[in-house]
């Protein structure tokens, strides 16, 4: 995360040619909630965030000394290994600053060539990770095309019904394709929604509480930045503009919409256009806004460090560590124990707490898991699958290990484990 802000400074004055509104953007992405969310549990989309960072410098750099364009590359190209979203925003990026920049760089042609080589030398493993069983199971946990029936529902009622009155066309009035470019496009621009990246975030585990991924008091400069930009046509105008517009683009066919994470390179540009934005806000109003940024900081610490654990204790799974050895203190008393799939990886934390073989967790299965549907893993006695009360309510000498919602309310209980607000988070029931 420090890296990342150190590398914030370099490349806005490397793009805005100024000191100051380098400064000033490191400063934002500094204190920023939406990078400090990630950065400070150490998402690996920080990590790609960083590379990504330093590669569009290196890049900028290599126009002028053309041995930084290998580097650039070298770093581009690691940014793919580190986080999904890259591995489409990258490419895209790069195409816009191989056409942005294409007159310096065919006077340099001959390092182009090689960063050209290195870069497809670099990535080609990739395709050998993005087409394996993982691969094709992160793709199938997280894409819309997963679930393709519950998205084109109401497009399937329609064309039956049309085609029972005999009308023609209903194909193709009705096609799903229409229906998965709508869902792209609605996709795309949620992550423009004023009210979600200003005011209020959607997951808790990507926001603290009434902080959403960016300050309030930064939306007018931000505004300001993005028309003064092109009014004033700065030099490198287009590169912050086209990052910010593709930088949506990796989570236009996922679920779970607007995504925080998957669009973590959005920040990078609207940092350095808020930066930029001040300039042409009167100076004596910069003490109010000086006050504003120092009180909206400290408000946000304050939900950070005293009401984030509270209130979002179970987006972090808390009580996972109590789970796991509590259950262990209990297993010799019990044939069979079933944990729940509805803990949210489960099997996970078992594996961890427990420190368990991995040689012995491959030969009972290892992680049997398609789309993040983990239903076959065991781990000794642990199984990990739903828990289907009416037919596990049957059997002798097991131990269920649920979501208090999967059992009935007068259900007796052994033990309960509650998250820090109140709130019953782990039960376990004694058959």
């Amino acid at each position: 995360g420090i890296i990342t802000v150190v590398m914030m400074y370099f490349l806005t004055k490397e793009i805005l040619k100024n000191e100051r509104m380098a400064l000033l953007a490191m400063l934002f992405l500094a204190i920023s909630p939406w990078h400090l969310q990630f950065s400070r549990v150490a998402f690996e989309a920080n990590i790609a965030l960083f590379l990504v960072v330093l590669g569009v410098w290196l890049f900028l750099k290599g126009l002028k000394k053309p041995i930084f364009l290998l580097i650039s590359v070298i770093s581009l190209s690691f940014s793919l290994y580190s986080y999904h979203s890259p591995r489409l925003f990258v490419p895209l990026l790069g195409i816009s600053l191989v056409f942005l920049f294409r007159k310096k760089l065919l006077k340099n042609w001959q390092y182009c060539l090689l960063a050209l080589g290195l870069g497809i030398i670099l990535c080609f493993p990739l395709l050998k990770i993005m087409t394996s069983i993982e691969g094709r199971m992160r793709f199938q946990g997280t894409s819309i095309f997963t679930d393709s029936i519950s998205l084109v529902g109401q497009s399937i009622e329609r064309i039956i019904i049309d085609q029972k009155k005999g009308l023609p066309f209903a194909n193709i009035i009705h096609n799903r394709r229409l229906v998965y470019l709508k869902r792209a496009l609605r996709a795309y621009f949620d992550h423009f929604n004023l009210k979600w990246l200003f005011l209020e975030g959607n997951f808790d585990r990507h926001h603290v509480p009434e902080v959403s991924c960016l300050y309030f008091w930064e939306l007018p400069f931000f505004i300001v930045g993005i028309f003064s930009l092109i009014k004033n046509k700065v030099k490198n105008y287009q590169l912050i503009l086209l990052w910010l517009f593709l930088a949506p683009l990796p989570a236009v066919l996922s679920i779970d919409i607007p995504h925080a994470v998957r669009v973590l390179n959005m920040v990078i540009p609207i940092h350095i256009l808020s930066a930029y934005g001040i300039y042409f806000f009167p100076k004596k109003r910069l003490l109010l806004f000086s006050c504003l940024l120092f009180f909206n900081f400290l408000f946000y610490l304050h939900q950070y460090y005293v009401h984030m654990p509270i209130e979002y204790s179970a987006s972090w799974q808390y009580g996972r560590q109590e789970m796991v050895f509590t259950a262990e203190s209990l297993k010799e008393n019990y044939d069979e124990i079933i944990v729940s799939t509805e803990l949210e990886k489960s099997y996970i934390y078992f594996l961890f707490y427990l420190q368990y073989n991995p040689q012995e967790y491959l030969a009972e299965g290892g992680t049997v898991s398609g789309g993040f549907a983990e239903t076959r893993n065991q781990v000794g006695k642990y199984h990990f699958r739903p828990i289907d009360w009416l037919s596990d309510q049957r059997k002798k000498s097991i131990l269920l290990i649920g979501a208090p919602k999967e059992f009935p309310e007068a259900t007796l209980t052994i033990k309960t484990i509650d998250y820090l607000n109140g709130e019953e988070a782990i039960k376990f029931v004694s058959l």
